[in-house]
């Protein structure tokens, strides 16, 4: 069994590196999609600023079920010519 020290580094770790977001990303870009829903438990503030200004992603908060925190949608997609 993982210790909790090592539970919280890793999760930790996954958050700051985006490692689920990208995993999300790379799903959806080989199946041709060109957004992704990301509820709120696996995203915050911080990640959507880094998407926004380090990745140039378009991150679109979306209240889904009325209450205090936002889901995102995470979209690459391209501009209409």
């Amino acid at each position: 069994m993982i210790s909790g020290s090592a539970a919280t580094t890793g999760s930790e770790l996954t958050r700051t590196t985006l490692t689920y977001v990208n995993n999300m990303v790379t799903g959806a870009t080989s199946q041709g999609l060109f957004r992704i829903f990301v509820p709120n438990q696996y995203i915050d503030d911080s990640m959507v600023t880094i998407l926004r200004n380090t990745y140039g992603y378009s991150v679109t908060p979306q209240n889904s079920f009325n209450g205090t925190n936002n889901d995102y949608i995470i979209s690459w997609e391209p501009p209409i010519t």
